[in-house]
């Protein structure tokens, strides 16, 4: 199937059966395919929690426009953006970037700096803000994930 044809599948669900699970495979593809979200800078602004303590659902019902949905489903994947940018947060990116690449610690010091310049002397608003519409990127590519997945 094509992109387009898993997203005109796609629908907002507003029931689950609860005895069906999404299998710890697909839910890492689901969350995988956000981890490679195109983000600004590429800092991944963001955690993915993975919920499926029926307890934890249960309290997150409580705030949910669905709560009936939010207790049925058999995993909530939380998406919690970043509250600002801080120096130790953006050198662990790059430092786990050069790592993961197999480059020299420091490889992008001058571009880390650079960001630093731009994001440290921005009030936490406004990070916060930025850190929140890089989160929907990666909302959207899970989504996509998912509705390939069926």
């Amino acid at each position: 199937m094509s992109l387009i044809e898993d997203l005109q599948w796609r629908h907002a669900v507003k029931a689950y059966d609860p005895t069906k699970k999404v299998s710890q495979e697909n839910v890492d593809k689901i969350v995988e395919a956000a981890r490679f979200a195109p983000t600004s800078s590429g800092l991944q602004p963001f955690k993915i929690l993975i919920v499926e303590n029926q307890a934890l659902k249960e309290e997150l019902a409580k705030g949910a426009l669905n709560p009936d949905c939010m207790r049925e489903c058999s995993h909530v994947l939380v998406f919690a953006a970043w509250d600002r940018y801080t120096e130790e947060r953006i050198d662990k990116v790059y430092d786990f970037t050069t790592d993961e690449r197999d480059l020299p610690r420091g490889r992008f010091g001058s571009y880390t700096d650079k960001l630093k310049s731009i994001y440290l002397s921005e009030a936490a608003e406004r990070n916060f803000a930025h850190t929140a519409r890089q989160t929907y990127i990666a909302l959207g590519l899970a989504l996509a994930q998912a509705a390939e997945l069926r």
